[in-house]
């Protein structure tokens, strides 16, 4: 569950009522598991947020439903864990890219529909910068190089 306010204060009062509703339902918050993050555009160097019996720690950067979360709202973070994401299972995948038993319009379909997918999840809430894109065609172009080999000029080289 992610817990969202405006500032400190209302985040506590949301806390409040979210403790409330679950206690009556029988649940409790887990003090170790629960983290809060402030999102400035500051560097923020926040302790403890004190709630009650309650004192969760500060964190800089949060991993919610797959993708990172930082303080400052910067996704190139996030892109780069995508990339290495995408690097792994292109190694899990390497045996069938570099077989001659698939043709390049497989190892293409493999591409499109496994690899791909794990590096532009939760892409449509990016905000690129110039450095991140050339990092994403980077990652593209090597894979395509994997499966369509080295360019040749006229001569053969």
């Amino acid at each position: 569950m992610a817990l969202v306010g405006r500032n400190k204060n209302a985040l506590k009062d949301t806390l409040v009522n979210t403790q409330k509703e679950a206690r009556k339902r029988g649940l409790r918050i887990n003090e170790d598991k629960t983290k809060y993050m402030e999102v400035t555009r500051a560097e923020s160097n926040s302790g403890h947020l004190r709630c009650g019996k309650y004192e969760f720690e500060h964190v800089k950067v949060f991993s919610y439903l797959g993708s990172q979360l930082n303080q400052t709202s910067s996704t190139s973070s996030e892109i780069q864990a995508r990339i290495l994401s995408g690097n792994r299972c292109c190694y899990a995948y390497g045996k069938l890219m570099k077989s001659r038993a698939l043709n390049r319009s497989s190892k293409l379909k493999i591409y499109k529909s496994l690899i791909r997918p794990i590096v532009t999840y939760g892409c449509e809430a990016w905000t690129l910068t110039n450095r991140d894109e050339q990092y994403l065609r980077i990652f593209e172009r090597r894979v395509l190089r994997k499966i369509f080999g080295p360019v040749q000029n006229e001569d053969g080289f």
